[in-house]
């Protein structure tokens, strides 16, 4: 992992880049000694966004397993505490 003050980056993007895509290495940029932001190669990128793809899917099954469930139509009303005579009435 290699360090790279913003006002670095400027003059050597290029070779920053091309060293992160050769050894797939990251680079911390900073700002004033802060860091704000990584560059990485486009190989961890497309990994990170297949992990987050997962963890979606993932945490959608476990949301669908525990907190909702099949009702009928007379229990939703019910449960919304409308009357169904009302709804059927023209």
């Amino acid at each position: 992992m290699s360090t790279h003050s913003l006002r670095e980056l400027r003059s050597r993007l290029g070779l920053v880049v091309r060293g992160v895509a050769a050894t797939g290495e990251e680079a911390i940029i900073t700002d004033s000694g802060t860091e704000i932001a990584v560059i990485i190669s486009i190989a961890d990128y497309e990994r990170l966004h297949e992990h987050a793809d997962v963890a979606d899917a993932l945490r959608l099954r476990a949301l669908r397993a525990g907190e909702f469930a099949t009702m009928s139509m007379s229990e939703m009303l019910d449960a919304l505490g409308i009357d169904a005579a009302a709804l059927a009435a023209p």
